[in-house]
């Protein structure tokens, strides 16, 4: 069984189709969370996933664009996508949305899955060792993949009684360059970035997804190629704010 990891599509129908008609072989469809939000598409990416089938999650923006959240705490540029996207969902894909948990656990497959944090799987943001304690201090399995901060990385931590007190060893935290492979080990525990298909911010404009193959225990990350430039041009039509497209030229 192999798995396509993928997070934070924010409404980039290009990107999107550019990570799930990449070539690699998957069989099933794993998203992280936040389909809309600041992209001109958001139908079009919750029908692309819904078509597939794919096992998906509810992200902060995903819950803003349905009133779940307050939008007081996004930025302007944030909240104004969140505002036009509310009135651009379908009853259909509100419904879909609407229905999605922001955290899952597998234990057939041996992993879980949030959007953010299993501290607090809409707001926080996995960036550093002391934050990924928190949420090694909350697995129930020794993997777990989780997007939000849109830049491909992973933390390890050896299994032992400490790790549950937060103490001693301390947390690795390794960046994934794309094409890179983790091989798990057994006795650590992992939390996986795949990066954002949507709305990298790693200073790559590529795509960025994973996949993870259960046989082997093996997750690569990948980057590939797509229309950036009719991404930027979608956004500016709908009349977003033009940032939001121009970024995706440098992805930050």
């Amino acid at each position: 069984m192999k798995f396509l990891v993928m997070s934070d599509a924010h409404g980039n129908k290009f990107g999107l189709e550019a990570v799930l008609e990449s070539g690699r072989e998957y069989n099933r469809i794993i998203c992280l969370g936040d389909v809309v939000g600041y992209g001109a598409h958001p139908n079009e990416c919750c029908e692309m996933l819904r078509e597939r089938e794919a096992i998906s999650l509810s992200g902060n923006h995903d819950a803003a664009a349905l009133g779940k959240i307050d939008i007081e705490w996004f930025n302007p540029i944030a909240k104004t996508a969140i505002i036009w996207t509310r009135d651009q969902l379908t009853p259909d894909n509100r419904a879909w949305l609407d229905a999605l948990p922001a955290e899952q656990i597998f234990e057939e497959w041996g992993f879980q899955i949030v959007h953010g944090s299993l501290r607090q799987p809409w707001e926080e943001y996995i960036t550093d060792y002391q934050v990924a304690l928190h949420s090694f201090a909350r697995l129930t399995l020794p993997l777990c993949f989780y997007g939000h901060t849109h830049v491909a990385d992973f933390y390890s931590l050896q299994q032992s009684e400490q790790n549950y007190r937060l103490l001693e060893p301390p947390v690795e935290h390794f960046a994934l360059p794309f094409g890179d492979h983790i091989s798990l080990e057994e006795e650590i525990f992992y939390l996986v970035n795949p990066g954002s298909c949507g709305q990298p911010r790693d200073a790559n404009p590529q795509a960025k997804a994973a996949i993870f193959d259960l046989e082997s225990r093996e997750i690569e990350v990948f980057g590939v190629d797509y229309d950036i430039e009719a991404a930027r041009a979608a956004i500016i039509e709908a009349g977003l704010p033009a940032r939001l497209g121009d970024r995706l030229r440098g992805g930050y």
